[in-house]
């Protein structure tokens, strides 16, 4: 939580992410992902749903969470 992240709630690998309006809409920043090669959903306006498949491997997500990095400016 911090950097334009306000909140995340974990279930498995299925990651809800809520994004400070500061930093654009949940849709905003899932376009902004996709286009850096991430799909996300977003959902109830200022989240973000993430949910990799089970075969990922750590590498990936650390990519991820990078890309997550980059379009949120922190």
């Amino acid at each position: 939580v911090g950097h334009g992240v306000t909140a995340v709630r974990i279930a498995g690998l299925w990651a809800g992410v809520d994004i400070d309006p500061a930093y654009g809409t949940g849709r905003e920043v899932a376009e902004k992902l996709l286009a850096r090669g991430v799909l996300v959903k977003d959902t109830h306006g200022q989240t973000i749903r993430i949910a990799p498949p089970l075969t990922i491997r750590a590498t990936e997500l650390d990519w991820a969470v990078e890309q997550i990095r980059h379009v949120l400016g922190a």
